[in-house]
């Protein structure tokens, strides 16, 4: 075959196979036909979420109360006795409490004992949104999950269905359950649901250890199993935290599922039933029901096994063995690396101190595109922030792309450039040294993302011995060989960097990983792209660069907030009423004609330290706002006493506007120990974000009122800082202001009125 027609064949293949996999790797299926009673259907789902999850339910709103009464009816009605525990939650590790309500249900099995795998969700929402997919899907799949296992044979093992509340304010319901539920004893296995966005695959993204068979009955069971442990290794090390956090910490083994597409919509009014996508709805629902039937059935006595390497593949295919497989397959795939050295030095006279310097290449390769990522992401944001219209950036496909477009048009010059100091199979084998120390290095700290360097680098090693490389003319055996070899490739990294693009987008964190993906996988590929990027001269970077400028010129002109995709912000209106001042506040990052109308022409940026705490990542405009004759949040002292070395204070902390949340802090003192409505709040230490000098925790849904007690280190009178943050901003007399156009729309805790009052005892 002539080489460059060859080459440029191999190149046809490889984008195509790329983009299929890009595109229907996931996806999601939704069954358009008769769905049978005792099997799950997404339509049946979807008419508890068109209920439910309607309007904003955040903890402590009446639309909450609507929706838990709503579902105790419903599992009422499916068979069951449900049980509304209220009780106060605490989460020392987000120094938050809150009154929380979780529904309890539990499907008897006919085993008599009281072991039981659990179905969990979380029913709360944030005052944003609706929250549809996150999580009136993770609820409804439990109603339609339980509705499928009445109308089919009974199961051994009981199945709870737990329904939490607060998680959104940080997993109060969860932690209540565990502390005070007499059935959270009785859990041997618990099954979550949760989501970040309203579409994409339902993906086990999180297990507990020794999940070895637990991953097997899963991928036996489910019909569309979508997860990979290179995911769990990730989220590991993320700060992320859903009520699985809680119950893994009381020793229950389980799997947590979420799908994360379209995350614009997350925590917004986005995430309605309207736009939630019903593959995806049906997907959290096969696995949920897989799962009931078969944990149902199981001896839940034999759970732990030893970890599994596991992914899925395109296809409906799914891999998975032990992580005992995981250093024998290091070291084999070590074995033919160094056998192909050997080969490649008698083969092209590649020395092995060439191999090592083409190493120290791929080194620089790596860090100057990522660099280049990096720039350019500052880049665009820099013109959408001052030249061009703003829009949404962080899911933003087209500028990704022609990152991606742009790094091969760099790529294929520097590929020129080595070439007159590196023969392709050094230049290749260098790379396959690097990705090796990276199969070494995952093997011993994340075994479970090992796979994705392992087999990605044995087939970059058979296309090196078996075809790669020709000096003139490629055989008809040869382009075969290389197109077969690129699949593992394709097959594995694919999805990897969608996935990349999927959970952090076109963000600061991002573009670099995104970068850096791209670049191993050309790193990967290049035994098979070889030939196209020898042949092609000058073609591929012209195209390349070609194709990146029009995806831009695409991008910057599709790139604006719309009715349909909305400019997310937060406004509150905070008033210090120690100072007799108020502010308006926002975290746009540009004004637009809507929030100028508040905060005016020229409002000042910066933090919020008596409003909201220091860590918090963004910096707000700022403008005066008049005084609003307010009822600010009051402190009472019911008791006090002291021991000479510290003191207890015994208060009564209510807010008269009755809002949504309470926050309370100790400014000018140590507190050794806190508790609220007689429930420990835990040592200051364990808070993620502990504050020498500022103790503080937030309590949602305060009601009447909340009992606090306090003990302070010394005896000197405390500084009590209570801030009170409501739903929906005030009516200011004599103005009226605008609601929000069409076009933007609040995100997480929403518009707010936050006032502020501090007491001395």
């Amino acid at each position: 075959m002539e080489s460059r027609w060859t080459g440029l064949w191999i190149l046809a293949f490889v984008l195509a196979v790329a983009a299929f996999v890009a595109i229907e790797e996931g996806k999601p299926q939704f069954p358009r036909y008769y769905v049978p009673p005792d099997a799950f259907s997404a339509d049946r789902a979807l008419e508890h979420l068109n209920v439910f999850a309607t309007a904003p339910h955040p903890i402590g709103s009446a639309e909450h109360d609507r929706v838990r009464d709503y579902l105790v009816a419903q599992f009422t009605a499916l068979g069951l006795t449900p049980e509304v525990q209220k009780a106060t939650g605490v989460t020392a590790r987000y120094r938050v409490a809150g009154t929380v309500e979780n529904i309890v249900a539990r499907l008897k099995g006919t085993s008599g004992a009281n072991d039981a795998v659990a179905l969990a969700a979380h029913y709360d929402s944030v005052p944003a949104g609706p929250g549809a997919g996150d999580d009136g899907s993770g609820v409804a799949t439990l109603l339609e999950t339980l509705r499928a296992l009445r109308a089919g044979p009974p199961l051994h093992n009981d199945v709870l269905f737990v329904v939490t509340d607060g998680e959104e304010d940080g997993l109060l319901g969860a932690s209540a359950f565990v502390a005070e539920n007499a059935a959270a004893k009785d859990i041997r296995v618990l099954v979550n649901f949760e989501a970040r966005g309203n579409a994409g695959a339902s993906q086990m993204f999180e297990t507990s250890p020794g999940n070895g068979r637990l991953v097997r009955l899963w991928a036996q069971s489910a019909p569309h199993p979508n997860g990979s442990s290179l995911t769990y290794e990730i989220y590991k090390h993320m700060p992320n935290d859903t009520d699985m956090t809680v119950f893994k910490r009381a020793g229950d083994a389980g799997m947590n599922f979420a799908f994360i597409g379209h995350w614009e919509a997350y925590h917004t009014p986005l995430d309605n039933p309207q736009l939630l996508n019903r593959g995806s709805l049906q997907h959290d629902g096969e696995n949920a029901l897989a799962l009931a039937r078969t944990l149902g059935n199981a001896d839940l006595a034999q759970l732990q096994e030893r970890d599994a390497v596991y992914f899925s593949l395109p296809g409906n295919l799914f891999a998975r063995y032990s992580t005992a497989l995981v250093w024998p397959l290091a070291i084999g795939c070590g074995v033919l690396l160094l056998a192909t050295i050997f080969f490649a030095n008698g083969a092209w006279q590649a020395s092995f101190w060439r191999i090592l310097a083409s190493v120290a290449a791929h080194i620089g390769i790596l860090v100057v595109l990522v660099i280049v990522g990096v720039a350019f992401s500052f880049c665009v944001r820099w013109m959408h922030l001052h030249v061009l219209a703003e829009g949404g950036l962080d899911q933003n496909a087209l500028y990704v792309l022609g990152l991606f477009a742009l790094l091969v048009a760099i790529l294929a010059p520097i590929h020129r450039f080595l070439r007159r100091w590196f023969a392709p199979p050094v230049f290749f084998l260098g790379g396959a040294l690097l990705i090796f120390l990276c199969v070494l290095a995952a093997s011993h700290w994340v075994p479970g993302a090992s796979y994705l360097f392992l087999w990605p680098l044995l087939a970059g090693l058979f296309a090196t011995l078996l075809a790669a490389f020709r000096p003139t003319r490629l055989s008809v055996f040869g382009f075969v060989v290389l197109c077969v070899l690129s699949l593992p490739v394709l097959a594995l990294f694919v999805p990897f960097i969608r996935g990349l693009y999927e959970a952090f987008g076109f963000t600061t964190l991002g573009t670099p990983l995104l970068s850096l993906a791209f670049v191993i996988l050309f790193l990967l590929l290049f035994p098979s792209l070889e030939p196209a990027l020898g042949a092609g001269r000058n073609l591929v970077p012209f195209l390349a660069l070609a194709t990146s400028v029009v995806l831009c010129v695409f991008a910057a002109r599709a790139t604006h907030y719309s009715p349909e995709h909305p400019k997310p912000s937060l406004l509150a209106y905070a008033l210090d009423a120690d100072r007799g001042k108020a502010v308006w506040t926002s975290s746009v990052a540009r004004l637009d004609p809507w929030t100028a109308q508040y905060l005016g022409a020229s409002p000042t940026r910066g933090k919020l330290p008596d409003f909201y705490p220091v860590w918090y990542p963004i910096e707000f405009f700022q403008h005066e706002a008049p005084v609003l004759p307010l009822n600010p949040p009051r402190a009472e002292l019911l008791d006090k006493s002291s021991d000479g070395d510290s003191q207890t204070l015994h208060l009564r902390v209510i807010s008269p506007r009755h809002a949504r949340t309470l926050h309370v802090g100790v400014a000018n003192a140590d507190v050794l120990s806190a508790a609220v409505n007689g429930r420990d709040l835990g040592k200051p230490s364990e808070a993620r974000w502990n504050q020498a000098g500022a103790w503080s925790f937030d309590y949602s849904n305060p009601g009447d009122g909340i009992d606090l007690v306090l003990r302070v280190q010394g005896t000197s009178p405390v500084t009590l800082v209570l801030v009170d943050r409501s739903s929906s901003l005030p009516a200011i007399p004599g103005k009226n202001l605008p609601p929000r156009p069409a076009d933007s729309m609040p995100i997480h805790f929403g518009d707010q009125t936050m006032v502020r009052r501090s007491f001395v005892f």
